[in-house]
């Protein structure tokens, strides 16, 4: 690969360790924090302090290579989210294993498809995911050992029982990593929106650059609050960012507006990791007067751009706010881009500026053609934070001539090296000729004060192909009607991104775990 003007180079110097293992770096993380509170469930205040993290994560990990969990092994969690969580996965990492996680709500289907591609030796789990799938899990030969975070059940050995004595923390050592920028420490999961999810390997290497917490260093910050699950890229690399720097991480199993304000007054949260769609019901929330919400000081997204409106109606309804900050994730090579990188500072509409260890490329996906600045085509990346491959696909098939991943969003990005993304290839909806990019149409039917929550796909017709179509969850106590809607949008939008197909009113607007709306559900509804 040639130097090319056009290329966007993250060009930020960060330090990662020579022995590029991530157990080792997490573990010396870990020691030099003792007595704070590492984590705290917002829901019922349970805490769990550094050194009681630390010590449960090398004494189950002790426990484990006893029964021979080892380099090569792949262990899984299946878990809901309980402070046992992150120690558990760590105690797996520090044993030089391969860990992967399962989703309790992700149903049979997809786990059946999971352990086919990882094929787990070992499984830790805790009783309501096994009383939910116990007969699944039991169908695979490759399991050879059950192991419950809770009292022992069936076959299951209780972590409990398995730490019999306490090791010392200060002499504790992984195990050396003797290739870290190829060993696989994590196997996560692509979101599964348009297909079966793939397996993702992650390299120690991986893992570390998407641990560091250069990005959030601000010495003011001491409380996190994670709104997602610890079994996706997002939610997993920010709860290690924060314990990396020896800071409190808050989470909650239900992430509603209501559960999360309240977290923020009683757990006295000043950066919260949300999503889009939740970033939205804020600026329309109601009763805030209810919540001491003064501690919170940055709100960050990522699964989708945020509309500028949204923006400033959140910091309207949130005075002590200083900055709504937004990134550009995925699993398969973590942050590509982050306004937490911005050489100047957060730029509405847009995702910030290339990561460290990254080099970025915007092309024309049907001649291959790299573009420049202000020219929209797909998002494509390579560097050190990429993933080493899926599992089992042939790296032709998500990689181009240069090895760059295709990403399968557009994009472009500014004369200030921001970069802004429009939408997915796969949802551009073509009318008459004409690709309407349904994020557009969202972000201004969001912009309503009588929408909650907007998605919009296209439905197929003779003769034009597909016909913008909007699905709205009204806010409460509206009566907004499809005609006040569709002469809205209509104002704000050239005539062939109107909507034609009109507006269908839902009570809910399905989405996954991560918030991302679920298309293909809503093109169930037309046929």
């Amino acid at each position: 690969m040639f130097y090319d003007s056009r290329y966007i180079y993250g060009d930020q110097n960060v330090e990662v360790p020579a022995h590029l293992n991530f157990g080792k770096y997490i573990l010396e993380r870990l020691r030099l924090m003792n007595k704070e509170v590492a984590l705290e469930n917002g829901d019922t205040h349970e805490v769990l302090t550094y050194k009681e993290l630390t010590d449960f994560a090398v004494n189950l990990s002790v426990s484990l290579a006893s029964i021979g969990v080892k380099k090569g092994d792949i262990v899984a969690v299946g878990a809901e989210k309980r402070l046992e969580f992150v120690p558990s996965v760590l105690a797996i990492i520090f044993t030089g294993a391969t860990y992967t996680p399962y989703d309790l709500k992700s149903g049979r289907a997809i786990l059946k498809h999971k352990l086919s591609i990882t094929k787990p030796k070992y499984f830790i789990c805790s009783n309501l995911f096994w009383e939910s799938y116990k007969d699944i899990l039991s169908e695979f030969d490759c399991i050879k050992y059950f192991i419950t975070l809770d009292e022992a059940v069936d076959n299951l050995i209780s972590v409990k029982s398995m730490i019999t004595s306490k090791a010392e923390v200060s002499d504790f050592e992984p195990p050396a990593i003797v290739q870290g920028q190829t060993d696989v420490a994590f196997i996560l999961y692509s979101s599964g929106t348009t297909g079966m999810p793939k397996g993702v390997q992650l390299t120690h290497l991986n893992c570390i650059l998407n641990s560091l917490p250069n990005d959030f260093n601000d010495p003011s910050l001491h409380t996190a609050f994670v709104f997602g699950e610890w079994y996706h890229n997002y939610d997993t690399f920010m709860t290690y960012k924060f314990l990396s720097a020896g800071k409190k991480v808050v989470y909650v199993n239900d992430p509603t507006l209501p559960v999360f304000l309240k977290c923020v007054d009683e757990c006295k949260v000043d950066v919260a990791f949300l999503v889009p769609s939740l970033v939205g019901f804020c600026s329309k929330a109601e009763n805030l007067e209810k919540y001491n919400l003064e501690s919170l000081k940055i709100i960050y997204s990522r699964s989708s751009p945020l509309h500028s409106k949204t923006i400033e109606n959140v910091k309207k309804r949130f005075p002590s706010l200083q900055s709504i900050l937004q990134g550009y994730g995925m699993t398969e090579c973590g942050e590509p881009t982050s306004e937490t990188w911005g050489t100047k500072g957060p730029k509405p509409g847009s995702v910030g500026m290339a990561s460290p260890g990254l080099i970025i490329k915007v092309v024309d996906p049907q001649t291959n053609k790299i573009l420049g600045p202000n020219q929209r085509g797909e998002i494509r990346t390579t560097g050190s934070v990429l993933m080493k491959g899926y599992m089992g696909i042939e790296p032709s098939t998500y990689l181009d001539e240069e090895n760059f991943f295709k990403t399968g969003d557009l994009g472009y990005y500014d004369l200030d090296k921001y970069f802004h993304i429009v939408d997915r290839f796969k949802d551009i909806i073509v009318y008459d000729g004409y690709k309407v990019a349904p994020l557009e149409l969202e972000s201004i039917l969001l912009a309503h004060p009588g929408v909650r929550e907007a998605a919009v796909i296209g439905k197929p017709v003779p003769d034009y192909g597909e016909e913008p179509t909007a699905f709205v969850v009204k806010q409460n106590g509206t009566t907004v009607t499809e005609k006040e809607l569709v002469d809205y949008v209509g104002n704000e939008v050239a005539p062939y991104m109107q909507l034609k197909g009109g507006v269908i009113f839902l009570e809910e607007i399905p989405r996954n775990t991560r918030g991302k709306i679920l298309r293909r559900q809503l093109r169930e509804i037309f046929n």
